[in-house]
């Protein structure tokens, strides 16, 4: 397992809390436009490659239809175990859920239509080789799909999440939560397509309105649903404050009556097999 991988392998009631808290304000929002991007269709297989909770999965079962099919397949069995939950209603289709590595993926040549990952991809160790994994399982003209965050310094709540973590919890708790942002960007994503052997690239930005009532609960919220969870938890009292007073200040300009809102952009790409 690659150390990025490591680092954000969620424990506990870790897979809880991204589920509750992260995916409705991230994650599924994301996931739509993902899908968009790989025009999934009714009657399509689709795969969800390091899925988390599984909210590709679940938005790419509502679009195939009771005759398509889903499948997820994520490293962490909480993660799978908390997906599995979560669609414990949906049977049209219901979706298959697998514990596995997508650089070895655990499925036959030639399985899927459609093969999206979101989010997973910069933290892969082997990144060709799992492009490559994804090429295999596609059927002839199948679709590969990826999302990755764009650089930091696209996504200003989280420079500014990073530099109070820097300032109140230290070094290591900032590079965990600039590490999502540091994927390849485009020039390296269209190489890594071709290098795999598939074809037609497109690369393009796609940019959310994401919405905290407050600093205080987008803190909170990203505390208990990510790795952050254990260097945060040893701040005491005063240590918090200054981190949330120093993240209040910085979060300002996407202030408004109702909380704060601000923009996170993400690359997707899409080739086909």
């Amino acid at each position: 397992m690659a150390d990025g991988q490591q680092a954000w392998q969620l424990a506990g009631r870790g897979p809880e809390a991204y589920e509750r808290y992260l995916v409705p304000a991230f994650f599924a929002p994301c996931a739509e436009r993902l899908l968009d991007a790989a025009e999934v269709a009714p009657g399509e297989r689709v795969l969800d490659a390091a899925c988390g909770t599984g909210a590709v999965a679940r938005g790419a079962a509502a679009r195939v239809g009771s005759l398509g099919g889903v499948t997820g397949v994520d490293l962490n069995p909480g993660m799978v175990e908390v997906a599995r939950s979560a669609t414990a209603g949906i049977t049209q289709p219901a979706i298959d859920w697998h514990t596995g590595d997508m650089t070895a993926l655990p499925f036959p040549d030639e399985t899927f239509d459609v093969v999206c990952c979101q989010q997973g991809f910069q933290f892969v160790g082997d990144q060709p080789g799992a492009l490559r994994e994804m090429r295999r399982v596609l059927v002839p003209d199948g679709r590969a799909a990826v999302a990755v965050w764009r650089p930091i310094e696209h996504n200003p709540a989280f420079v500014a999440l990073v530099n109070e973590l820097e300032r109140h919890s230290g070094a290591a708790a900032a590079a965990t939560m600039r590490s999502p942002f540091g994927g390849p960007g485009p020039d390296r994503l269209r190489w890594l397509l071709t290098d795999a052997g598939l074809r037609d690239a497109w690369i393009g930005i796609t940019i959310l309105t994401v919405r905290f009532g407050s600093a205080e609960e987008f803190l909170t919220q990203e505390s208990v649903s990510s790795p952050l969870a254990e260097p945060l938890s040893a701040l005491d009292a005063g240590g918090w404050h200054a981190l949330l007073e120093g993240l209040d200040a910085a979060l300002q300009p996407y202030a408004d009556d109702d909380g704060l809102t601000f923009p996170m952009q993400s690359w997707l790409m899409t080739a086909r097999r």
